[in-house]
């Protein structure tokens, strides 16, 4: 199955299409311009992946936590697509996304956003699986979180806000950030959402660790 997929949630816009022989074409963009630069993007991972709209077999997008203005880009367009295509698509969690690819025995995986106002949006995983609740936290509060883990790697967009406090402890280390793998980890988690249960309902929406700005 072909998957189209997009990363809208932070400044940086990742845009990937998944081939069903498991090649991916992505494309990486940094600043908030993603109502400009969206669809050209789509259009261009399309056109290196030598497919059509009419080849997709489903669209993902990432549904958050991450910048409210960014998630509402990427879900109405991944909901105008669904519509205008007749084809299913998926949210899925974005710090799911961030943690994908890197589970290693007996180490603690925290995919980091910076949330803003000194907050710090995380999870911890471990063998893959997410351990705790969705996190919107002071920094202070993530380190207490992972005080007593042996190894941890901090990865994702903004896991260098932890630079300072990994270099003080051994076993602890900041992984270098890789859109691709977010991408891929998006496609794969997107395939599994779907084959268990189905595409995105009408009314679904982004998930927010906190209520919307609207002003």
């Amino acid at each position: 199955m072909n998957i189209l997929v997009f990363d809208t949630s932070t400044d940086m816009l990742a845009v990937g299409v998944k081939k069903g022989d498991g090649d991916m074409k992505t494309s990486v963009e940094s600043g908030f311009r993603h109502s400009e630069t969206l669809l050209p993007a789509i259009e261009r991972c399309l056109a290196d992946a030598s497919i059509g709209l009419k080849d997709l077999g489903l669209i993902a997008c990432t549904s958050g936590p991450g910048s409210f203005t960014g998630l509402r880009i990427g879900i109405s367009t991944a909901k105008g697509l669904s519509l205008a295509l007749g084809l299913p698509w998926v949210g899925v969690p974005t710090l799911d996304c961030a943690a994908f690819g890197w589970e290693k025995p007996g180490r603690t995986v925290v995919p980091v956003l910076d949330a803003r106002k000194n907050r710090i949006y995380a999870a911890l995983y471990r063998n893959g699986q997410r351990v705790s609740e969705y996190l919107d936290v002071s920094l202070s509060a993530l380190l207490a979180a992972v005080d007593g883990e042996a190894e941890v790697s901090f990865v994702g967009p903004d896991a260098d806000l932890l630079s300072d406090y990994a270099l003080e402890r051994t076993g602890f280390r900041i992984e270098k950030d890789d859109p691709a793998m977010r991408l891929s980890g998006l496609a794969n988690l997107a395939e599994i959402q779907f084959m268990k249960n189905g595409g995105a309902g009408e009314l679904e929406g982004p998930l927010y660790l906190r209520e919307p700005e609207i002003g």
